[in-house]
């Protein structure tokens, strides 16, 4: 799938552009108001960032609520600026997993107590967007772009009705313009299989600070599509394919944190890409035994040593990767991109 549609969120980062022409609270005079009720001054500065304060503490709170007060008081009215707020989420729950949500939740009530609610349901509905996206990646990679694009479109306005067009509004003027100006900058390290894995990765980055500056890359690092741009390279492919197993996870795990993954973030995705070397190593002795099936057999006799052959396989997803065969896709004829698929 494009890192358009994979991380379709990503584009609600971006539309938040326009000045809301009413707030329920001037931004600056909220900061006021939290730091004065917690006994802060405003112009005291803080000895501890909200990553260093102690997790779930009332001092991180009102730190994150002062974060999220600078960074989108103005607009925090607009629909698609509340659902910046949904990356902010995910890189709490990231570095602190237990709290990390109660904490997002505290922040965002101190700073936006009158949008809360809307806030939340919005979060909510977002979680759903990104679950229907993974439980259906395979299936849109496989789709033609126009009827890819459509569905997208139906399931957003299934979840989040009107606010969809608002939300996406700016996704196919801005976002395309600003692709289309990275896609022309990295173009040359498609095929740039002289540069070492990290002098790609670094030019990669500077790329994407260039055209998207700092604070949209580390929004883009966070969400895991700066990653996927990276290992989606034929270069940084080519010299992956010529490493060992376990040099190759470890390169992987390096340019990871090259792009500023956490050491959690990096550990986690560790334990994914081995799951999916599982499944590829069960898929390619799957597609091996299927062919010799299909030169013995057909038929009826063909349909049922088949069925018996992927549940063998694959168990419970037996129907689904049927399924995709009747519709004449074969996952594991896909092109095998490590630290992606």
């Amino acid at each position: 799938m494009s890192s358009k549609t994979r991380y379709g969120i990503l584009a609600a980062v971006i539309t938040g552009a326009a000045i809301a022409s009413y707030l329920y609270l001037q931004p600056d005079d909220r900061v006021q108001q939290i730091l004065a009720s917690e006994g802060h001054r405003a112009t005291q500065p803080q000895s501890q960032s909200p990553a260093s304060a102690q997790p779930g503490s009332s001092q991180q709170v009102v730190e994150l609520a002062v974060q999220y007060l600078e960074r989108y008081g103005e607009t925090i009215t607009e629909p698609a600026t509340q659902a910046r707020l949904y990356n902010e989420r995910r890189a709490l729950l990231e570095q602190h997993p237990e709290t990390g949500g109660q904490l997002f939740d505290d922040a965002v009530e101190t700073a936006f107590p009158e949008l809360y609610s809307d806030i939340m349901a919005l979060m909510a509905n977002l979680d759903t967007y990104n679950q229907w996206l993974d439980n259906h990646e395979l299936r849109l990679q496989a789709l033609p772009a126009l009827q890819r694009e459509t569905e997208l479109w139906q399931q957003r306005e299934a979840i989040f009705g009107a606010l969809a067009s608002q939300i996406w509004a700016e996704e196919e003027s801005y976002l395309e313009e600003k692709s289309q100006v990275f896609q022309q900058k990295v173009a040359h390290l498609e095929d740039a299989n002289e540069l070492q894995l990290t002098e790609l990765a670094h030019q990669l980055q500077t790329s994407a600070e260039e055209v998207y500056g700092g604070d949209m890359t580390q929004q883009f690092a966070g969400s895991g599509a700066l990653g996927h741009a990276l290992f989606s390279m034929d270069s940084v492919q080519h010299q992956l394919q010529q490493l060992p197993s376990e040099q190759r996870q470890q390169a992987i795990n390096n340019l990871r944190q090259q792009l500023g993954y956490s050491e959690a973030a990096v550990e986690r995705m560790a334990k994914q890409d081995q799951m999916r070397e599982e499944k590829w190593q069960k898929g390619k002795a799957y597609m091996v035994e299927r062919d010799a099936l299909s030169q013995r057999l057909s038929g009826e006799a063909l349909d049922a040593a088949l069925s018996a052959l992927r549940e063998e396989h694959f168990g419970m997803a037996a129907t689904t990767i049927a399924r995709e065969e009747e519709q004449g896709f074969h996952r594991f004829e896909r092109p095998r991109k490590y630290g992606v698929n």
